[in-house]
């Protein structure tokens, strides 16, 4: 592989006058905003943080290049809150996971900062980070991540480094975490139904549809009721057309229809249908984890495989969450919830395509 297709797998964080270059393995960013997003949705409303140790080796120059090439989780027993805040096992742990990776132990991959989410107000490093930066990461290379996760929109972060020997009060400069804004491609255009103006009808023309357009590119599409656990829905979305001069060539259309179907169920015979059933479904389910309900799905699932994106919905008692999936999140097969009520329902609605999607709902009950 050449060198430029090697950096096009690496987001560059650089300012332009500052002594440090990050340069980020887009790989690292799908699974650490996984494992930022499973602890956010741990705990109602704020989330739960999560932090652990950055993974790569330093290019001295001018700037000086940080790559990061991995990461590894340090578990948190949150005695001190959701906060990723150290007791003394945590720390113990943190320190000998630090040692492990230490340059004379790993010269080729090693420590290179630490990160963390950041579920608390504004975006800065507490008095506890930089305590730790100051104890365990000296080296004036060696940088401090922030990723700040949010329900309903792409989660933001920021690096920080030491200027003068001291880290600033904010990042140089903020970034979407999310491989898909890093690599330059930017979302589909969604709007709600309450945009959606209604058009007026002339009298005898046909009762309008929900949609009286094919929606646009990435829209979330409503499929029935979310009271009707296990519905699925899969197919495009088909404009509706009203008027009277279509009536003569749809009725032509309906009766070529069921005779090619009817010529086609004899030719496959059953086995077609029950195969394109399980082309649909991606298996959600509920479970009870301790205090939390584990939501899990087939990561495996045709569907699954397929889909960029993913809308997961909960609506626990009086209370409901949306959150958008990316493709590296609905690959990890399973999202922690702290529920707060006796009744939970959950849809997890999938976007192989523009114009194609695919739902299931599921609810439980203790």
């Amino acid at each position: 592989m050449d060198s430029a297709a090697q950096e096009s797998e690496y987001y560059v964080w650089q300012v332009p006058g500052k002594p440090v270059s990050v340069h980020l393995h887009l790989e690292v960013v799908d699974r650490m905003a996984s494992e930022v997003m499973r602890g956010f949705g741990a705990v109602p409303k704020r989330g739960a943080e999560v932090g652990g140790i950055l993974i790569g080796a330093v290019e001295p120059g001018e700037p000086s290049i940080v790559r990061i090439e991995d990461f590894e989780p340090i578990p948190c027993d949150y005695k001190r809150g959701p906060s990723y805040l150290f007791s003394g096992d945590d720390e113990a742990a943190f320190n000998q996971a630090r040692e492990r990776w230490g340059r004379d132990i790993s010269p080729g991959a090693y420590a290179v900062g630490y990160f963390r989410s950041h579920t608390r107000d504004g975006m800065t490093l507490s008095p506890e980070d930089i305590e730790l930066m100051d104890r365990s990461f000296a080296e004036p290379t060696d940088v401090a991540l922030l990723i700040k996760p949010f329900a309903t929109k792409v989660s933001q972060a920021g690096f920080f480094f030491r200027e003068d020997g001291d880290f600033p009060a904010a990042t140089p400069s903020e970034f979407p975490f999310r491989r898909r804004e890093l690599e330059g491609d930017a979302p589909p255009p969604r709007r709600s139904l309450m945009e959606r103006k209604p058009r007026s009808r002339a009298r005898g023309t046909a009762e309008p549809s929900l949609y009286e357009e094919t929606p646009p590119a990435g829209e979330y599409v409503p499929v029935g009721p979310l009271s009707q656990p296990g519905q699925a829905y899969a197919g495009p979305v088909r404009a509706r057309r009203a008027g009277w001069t279509w009536m003569p060539l749809s009725f032509i259309f309906l009766i070529l229809g069921v005779v090619l179907g009817f010529q086609a169920a004899l030719t496959m015979g059953p086995k077609a249908n029950a195969s394109g059933a399980n082309d649909y479904s991606i298996s959600l389910s509920v479970t009870k984890s301790g205090d939390n309900l584990n939501v899990k799905w087939d990561r495996d699932a045709p569907a699954m495989k397929a889909a960029k994106r993913g809308i997961i919905e909960i609506h626990d008692g009086a209370q409901t969450i949306s959150r958008d999936l990316d493709a590296a999140e609905l690959r990890s097969g399973n999202m922690i919830y702290r529920n707060s009520s006796s009744l939970v329902l959950v849809r997890l609605s999938l976007f192989p395509s523009s114009r194609f999607s695919v739902t299931e709902t599921v609810d439980w009950k203790p």
